[in-house]
């Protein structure tokens, strides 16, 4: 398995968690806030891989230029669309670009200061990946608050043993 085969791993877990919810769940936020529900989460990790798939085209992943309160935060059918048009796009990733070094932007102060160091398609990749996982165990914590059972894997780093989490 490789990296990209490790992505289109979780969008898929991303794909089913949608799929086997409602459209309530989905968009709920989470306890005690106005915001951060599953469909933010989404959204979020969402963002993240297309900042890394345009990076593969532009040389600039620019993951903090995202929009938030889109469609994909608050329709699953939109969610779902934009998660099939994502794997498409990392099964026709040339896979010698992961070698190719990219600028990558981020926002450093909420004053708007903004950094570029260099980084490479395959690093980002890396990153992309434990964020999606980060991410989806928040998911995981939401679902849990609704009772939706998902899988003792779903929202688990692949080196976390299954059994200290069962304990």
């Amino acid at each position: 398995m490789n990296a990209v085969d490790s992505l289109l791993d979780l969008l898929g877990e991303m794909r089913t968690m949608i799929q086997r919810i409602d459209d309530e769940s989905y968009v709920a936020p989470a306890r005690g806030r106005s915001s951060g529900g599953i469909g933010s989460h989404v959204r979020h990790c969402l963002d993240h891989i297309n900042a890394l798939v345009t990076a593969t085209r532009t040389g600039m992943c620019a993951y903090d230029r995202r929009a938030r309160g889109t469609a994909v935060e608050i329709c699953r059918h939109a969610a779902l669309h934009s998660i099939l048009d994502l794997e498409a796009d990392l099964l026709r990733l040339d896979r010698r670009l992961l070698d190719v070094p990219v600028h990558v932007e981020t926002q450093v102060d909420t004053h708007g200061s903004v950094l570029v160091t260099t980084s490479t398609i395959g690093r980002e990749l890396m990153f992309v990946i434990s964020h999606t996982i980060h991410h989806n165990a928040l998911i995981g914590r939401l679902l849990e608050e609704r009772a939706i059972e998902m899988g003792p894997r779903f929202g688990l780093a692949p080196a976390t043993p299954l059994l200290l989490c069962a304990q």
